[in-house]
């Protein structure tokens, strides 16, 4: 670790948990001493640590990031609403404003409840759920944020135990579990949620597909927990991209590129049951994020936002499979183009996980901000793809 990183990671880890506030920000010992605890500065895809040292990221934050860090007419916006105010005693009309400008975006949605994180954004979505069909039992598949019903899986997971008899977890793509649930619990199953992506090799059509068939078999609700894919993997988020309407939906991140928001959505009859049961927080009519919010959807409808994200993101995959040809790794390119990714195939998981870690410090080391799924975002010019398409050839070539 570089001078300033290892001091000041010292110090934070005396009064911070981990050192960080989020998980999946820890550091990872395995992918070299170069991998920064810490950024001090961002623009457009380009990172900085504490020592200066500089890297092409393709974290974008875990995510949210979608237009380049600092995006001028995004902090703008903050900007001219800081003047106005942050909080206020009653709403503010950026509320309305912002909702109109997401659902000219996704028109599937029909009335939107803004939120925080998206932990609560889900949350949010199953609670509702429960109180429109009076049932109490809840299908999940994926990774829903650190709430109680979603937390069972974890060691030492803190939540109580009774919640196993209500809360059903099958796993992305088994079609045969999601029968098996619907047959076992279907009668008193209120929802099912479920990540519409894992970012992985199978793209889940047919899964989605089933869900739906027998969320309406059942008159559960469907809910598309699109924190991560929503305003990524379309404008329109999942349902775009699939063809498949969910009837409520979680979105956060990259729906404000980067100012701290979400929302719990869907069709008017079931956000309507808001009317008859509370799911509230102070500050979510918070303007800043929100003015964020309203400017990130308008550039995504009048800017060619996503047809440069898969063109960049096409251009990363090719070169990944050009590079695994050349050299004749052991592995292949996978991932759709807003997040493609290097999966090796020495062996083992451990083994891949292995060839993978070796390949991500020597990236850190010469100045590519490497992710478990490389995130593309509209500030990655042809520029940033080839030189970061260069050091992997060069890293690759170090490993084999």
């Amino acid at each position: 670790m570089t001078p300033k990183n290892s001091e000041h990671y010292k110090k934070a880890l005396k009064f911070i948990p981990w050192a960080t506030q989020t998980n999946a920000k820890r550091l990872q010992p395995g992918w070299g001493e170069f991998m920064p605890p810490f950024i001090k500065r961002a623009k457009g895809c380009r990172v900085w640590d504490l020592d200066d040292r500089e890297y092409i990221d393709y974290r974008c934050a875990l995510g949210p990031i979608i237009l380049g860090y600092q995006y001028s007419e995004v902090d703008k916006a903050v900007r001219e609403q800081m003047k106005n105010g942050v909080l206020f005693s009653m709403a503010s009309p950026l509320e309305l404003e912002t909702a109109e400008a997401i659902i000219q975006n996704v028109p599937w949605i029909e009335q939107i409840h803004f939120m925080k994180t998206g932990a609560g954004a889900c949350t949010a979505c199953t609670r509702l759920a429960r109180a429109y069909t009076g049932r109490q039992h809840i299908l999940t598949s994926g990774y829903h944020g650190y709430h109680d019903c979603f937390a069972l899986g974890w060691q030492n997971h803190g939540a109580p135990e009774i919640l196993r008899d209500y809360v059903h977890e099958i796993a992305y793509g088994d079609l045969a579990a999601v029968d098996t649930a619907f047959e076992k619990h279907g009668e008193g199953l209120a929802a099912a949620i479920v990540a519409p992506y894992e970012w992985n090799e199978d793209t889940g059509e047919a899964y989605l597909q089933r869900l739906r068939e027998k969320c309406n078999e059942y008159g559960s609700l469907l809910i598309f927990e699109e924190v991560l894919t929503g305003f990524r993997l379309a404008r329109g988020g999942a349902q775009e991209y699939y063809g498949i309407t969910p009837d409520l939906a979680a979105f956060a991140k990259a729906m404000a590129n980067g100012y701290p928001i979400s929302v719990f959505a869907g069709k008017r009859e079931y956000m309507r049951t808001l009317e008859k049961t509370i799911i509230t927080i102070t500050y979510a009519g918070e303007t800043l994020s929100l003015a964020a919010s309203k400017a990130t959807m308008t550039i995504m409808r009048n800017e060619p936002v996503h047809d440069h994200i898969l063109e960049m993101g096409n251009r990363l995959r090719g070169g990944f499979a050009e590079i695994i040809k050349e050299m004749s790794a052991p592995a292949h390119e996978a991932g759709l183009p807003p997040a493609p990714y290097i999966q090796f195939d020495v062996g083992s998981e451990e083994e891949n996980t292995k060839w993978q870690n070796r390949l991500f410090s020597i990236l850190f080391a010469k100045g590519i901000f490497p992710s478990e799924r490389w995130f593309v975002n509209y500030s990655h010019r042809v520029d940033d793809i080839d030189q970061t398409l260069e050091v992997v050839r060069q890293s690759m070539s170090e490993i084999l």
